[in-house]
C-alpha cells in the first residue's frame, strides 16, 4: 500500500469542516430548513466540530481512496467522495425511516440541503487539496 499522509489528511479535512459547518450553519438560518434550538456561540462551536468530523472522514477516504477513483483532478475526486458518503449517510436515514416511521421520517427539503452542503465540503476540501498540492 502506498504511503498515507494523515497528518496532511486530517488538518485539510478538520479545516474544511469547520469552514463547512459555518457555512452549513449559514445557509440553513437562511433556509430555515431545520430549526435551530441554542445561541449563536452554542451553534457555531456545534457545527465547527460536526464539521471537523466530517471534514475529517471525507479527507480520510479521500487519502486512501485518491488513487483508485476514476479521475484524475483531486477537486472532482473530493466532490465524489463527500457526495458518496452523503448518498450512504441518507441511505442509513432511510433505513431508519423504514424501521421506525414516527420517529425518522424523511424531509426533502432537508434532503436537498444535505446534498448541496455535501456538494460544498467536496468542493472546499478539493480546492485545500489542490492548494496544498502547489505548495508542496
Amino acid at each position: 500500500m502506498e504511503y498515507v499522509d494523515w497528518k496532511k489528511g486530517i488538518m485539510l479535512g478538520a479545516i474544511a469542516g469547520i469552514v463547512w459547518g459555518w457555512i452549513a450553519l449559514a445557509v440553513n438560518a437562511a433556509t430555515g430548513a431545520f430549526p435551530f434550538e441554542n445561541t449563536l456561540l452554542h451553534l457555531l462551536i456545534i457545527f465547527a466540530a460536526g464539521g471537523a468530523i466530517f471534514g475529517i472522514i471525507v479527507s480520510g477516504f479521500l487519502s486512501l481512496l485518491k488513487e483508485r477513483l476514476p479521475f484524475k483532478n483531486i477537486f472532482i475526486k473530493a466532490v465524489m467522495v463527500s457526495l458518496v458518503l452523503w448518498i450512504i449517510l441518507r441511505g442509513g436515514g432511510t433505513l431508519l425511516s423504514s424501521i421506525e416511521p414516527e420517529r425518522y421520517h424523511p424531509e426533502t427539503a432537508q434532503s436537498i440541503q444535505g446534498f448541496i452542503l455535501a456538494l460544498i465540503m467536496g468542493c472546499i476540501l478539493g480546492t485545500l487539496w489542490k492548494i496544498n498540492r502547489r505548495r508542496v
